[in-house]
């Protein structure tokens, strides 16, 4: 028997379901992602200015079906969490944590608790839905540039795909707020690629230039592209 292919409804349809489920800002929003592809100077200016409402707008049910429907996503995680485990953190910290796919994959490789912060609502309210009756998993509201939390409070921190989607300046409050509050390790999945959303980082390099001894660098193997993918592993204790 052959498989039966779906066709996805038309554009004023699909339009007309996202102003009902999540408003008109929304539907505006997801239509400017759609149509701006071949101006990616106009996408950044008209959809990124504001990189937290930008993600409010972006997570939600739509991203997560999205996100899961893609297989390399779930490999890509699966394999970041495999590299962190190694190192036996006793407890992480996931900067720009989503919707928690990356603790479900810890979860699964660590018994250690780990908490995950992230500036947009939606993707906080999809997390709690995920991870609902995982053990030992605190989830919090906040910026990553400016971290609610003591010094050395977590054995690790971990960033993945987060840092470059900020500019700069705000990459750069990130990364020392990772030194501030880890004690012995920080762990990035960072591309070095531009697009209308990322500023692409060697967070590597960045790391080595503060004088920091990296553990490990390298690409992720399921990435397409392997000359822009970057895992590291930072060791913050000497």
């Amino acid at each position: 028997m052959g498989t039966t292919i779906t066709a996805e409804p038309p554009l004023p349809l699909r339009a007309w379901r996202a102003v009902r489920s999540r408003g008109g800002r929304y539907a505006w929003h997801k239509v400017l992602r759609r149509t701006l592809g071949r101006w990616p100077s106009w996408k950044r200016r008209l959809l990124y200015a504001d990189p937290r409402e930008y993600w409010t707008l972006r997570g939600g049910p739509d991203y997560f079906r999205e996100q899961e429907g893609q297989v390399a996503r779930t490999l890509r995680a699966e394999w970041i969490a495999g590299r962190i485990a190694a190192y036996r953190p006793t407890s992480i910290l996931e900067i720009g944590c989503g919707y928690g796919k990356l603790l479900t994959a810890l979860r699964q490789r660590l018994d250690a608790p780990l908490s995950g912060i992230d500036f947009s609502p939606t993707q906080l309210e999809a997390a709690r839905e995920f991870l609902s009756g995982m053990d030992q998993v605190e989830l919090f509201q906040g910026r990553g540039d400016r971290l609610p939390f003591a010094d050395g409070s977590f054995d690790m921190v971990v960033t993945s795909a987060v840092i470059l989607h900020n500019p700069p300046e705000t990459a750069d409050r990130i990364r020392r707020e990772v030194i501030r509050v880890a004690r012995r390790f920080a762990a990035h999945n960072e591309e070095t690629n531009l697009s209308y959303n990322r500023y692409g980082y060697d967070t590597a390099a960045w790391y080595r230039a503060e004088g920091l001894r990296v553990a490990e660098v390298g690409p992720i193997p399921m990435d397409a592209d392997a000359e822009t993918s970057q895992f590291c592993v930072v060791r913050l204790d000497g």
